[in-house]
C-alpha cells in the first residue's frame, strides 16, 4: 500500500516561499531586487531588525516587509507598531550603510500573503518623514 503524500511545509519554508514570490511579482513590475534579508547592525535582536528585501526602481527605493498569515482577518493585526518602527529604522540603517542611495526617495512597502499565491501590496504602508 502507497503511503499518502503530505503536502505541508514548514513554516520557515512557506515563509521563505512567501518573500520568493513577492520578490518576482517586483521584478514583473520592473523593480531590481537589491537586498533579502538584509540584518540591520549585528546579531540578530538589533533595534533595527532585518528588513526581508530592497528594491530599487528609477530613483525610488523600496523597503518590503512580507507578512504571510492564513487568513484576511490577521492581515489588520500583522504589523504592530514596534515592528513598523523596527522597519523604518532599518531603512535608515540601510540607507547609512550604502551611501550611493542616499539621494533615492525611499518608500515603505508591505506585502500580505496567503498561500497559495494570494498577494496585497500596499504601497507606502509605514510612512515616515525622517528618513533623509
Amino acid at each position: 500500500m502507497k503511503k499518502p503524500l503530505n503536502l505541508k511545509i514548514s513554516p520557515y519554508k512557506s515563509g521563505y516561499l512567501a518573500e520568493f514570490v513577492c520578490r518576482m511579482y517586483m521584478r514583473f513590475h520592473g523593480y531590481r531586487v537589491i537586498a533579502k534579508n538584509y540584518h540591520c547592525g549585528t546579531g540578530k535582536k538589533t533595534p533595527c531588525g532585518e528588513l526581508d528585501f530592497v528594491a530599487v526602481k528609477g530613483r525610488t527605493i523600496v523597503f518590503c516587509e512580507v507578512k504571510k498569515r492564513q487568513n484576511d482577518a490577521e492581515f489588520l493585526r500583522a504589523l504592530s507598531y514596534r515592528q513598523r518602527q523596527r522597519i523604518l529604522n532599518g531603512g535608515q540603517y540601510f540607507l547609512r550603510a550604502n551611501p550611493r542611495y542616499k539621494n533615492y526617495s525611499p518608500r515603505f512597502d508591505v506585502f500580505f500573503i496567503k498561500l497559495p499565491f494570494s498577494i496585497r501590496h500596499l504601497k507606502n504602508a509605514i510612512y515616515s518623514d525622517r528618513i533623509a
